[in-house]
């Protein structure tokens, strides 16, 4: 009776909605962990600290109080499915806690992607948008920004078709490149083209923000005024969550839809780089993370 029992809990652990969940846990582990080691820059410790074990306390109490008539409950599949989606969005804002709490704000390595960049690339960052016209800015921030839509898009049709499992893969994937890259940032800082070429002397200041129209004044806002991070371009959450996003439409659709997302997903990539919000190496980085992520979450979510 004993045994039967822990299958069950096992079973009800492992019910749809937990492996995004046990992933938050995950995240804000390793976040708490980080705060401690680097207690001395952290600041707001007690209030960081407490933050996330209250989130975890949340997270274990959705993940810990399914039941067997659980499924039935759609607004506690909703939440299962939804919040850790949500949670990692946040968490870009919150990653900013740990972005420097092992070198001080000044210090970054882009010198190295930049040499790495100028021998076998060119510095493509560089000279790519000092050719560009309002126009062209403007059309490739606008793929830029494509990519806050990929997972809400496939997120909301899977949910209501009810596809459960194929919508906790396709966003397990985009969180694990959450949750890597926001590790990685403050071990690996880099700041983006835009920050580590000034830096580097090769652009004046007053040519870091691009001149457009209503999408690169939206873009500017967010990445020099908003929410976006100086230290946080390696990898490139953009590029892993655009790979989950790519296999998914070929996967969901095929070629019909799987072509004009590729074309999308390049004109993202290529924004990214004419914007100078992330080297070709942030690029190349995200994009393998993305398809590791994509790998790894078909393993555990739908081959198990």
């Amino acid at each position: 009776m004993s045994s039967e029992f822990s299958v069950l809990n096992i079973r009800l652990l492992l019910a749809t909605g937990s492996f995004g969940i046990c992933l938050a846990i995950a995240y804000l582990s390793v976040h708490s962990g980080m705060v401690l080691l680097g207690w001395r820059r952290a600041q707001g410790l007690k209030r960081i600290l407490s933050t996330n074990l209250l989130l975890i306390a949340c997270f274990v109490a959705l993940l810990l109080g399914a039941t067997s008539e659980w499924r039935s409950s759609g607004w506690l599949r909703f939440l299962r499915l939804w919040s850790p989606v949500i949670f990692f969005w946040w968490a870009y804002l919150w990653a900013g806690h740990t972005l420097h709490l092992f070198y001080p704000p000044g210090v970054s390595f882009d010198s190295v992607i930049i040499r790495w960049e100028k021998r076998f690339l060119g510095q493509p960052s560089l000279w790519w948008a000092r050719n560009g016209s309002r126009w062209l800015t403007e059309v490739l921030h606008f793929f830029y920004a494509s990519y806050y839509f990929y997972t809400p898009v496939l997120g909301i049709y899977l949910y209501a078709q009810g596809r459960f499992n194929e919508f906790e893969a396709m966003t397990f994937a985009v969180m694990l490149g959450y949750a890597v890259g926001y590790s990685l940032s403050p071990i690996f800082p880099v700041w983006g083209p835009r920050w580590g070429l000034v830096a580097a002397g090769l652009l004046e200041s007053s040519q870091q923000k691009l001149r457009g129209y209503w999408v690169t004044h939206s873009i500017n806002f967010i990445m020099y005024g908003g929410t976006a991070h100086k230290g946080a371009a390696m990898p490139s959450g953009h590029s892993s969550t655009a790979v989950v996003f790519l296999f998914w439409c070929y996967h969901l659709w095929g070629l019909w839809v799987g072509i004009p997302a590729s074309i999308v997903v390049l004109a993202m990539g290529a924004g990214s780089v004419y914007g100078r919000y992330h080297y070709i190496a942030d690029i190349l980085c995200g994009a393998a993370l993305g398809a590791l992520s994509v790998w790894f979450a078909d393993w555990l979510i739908l081959d198990s």
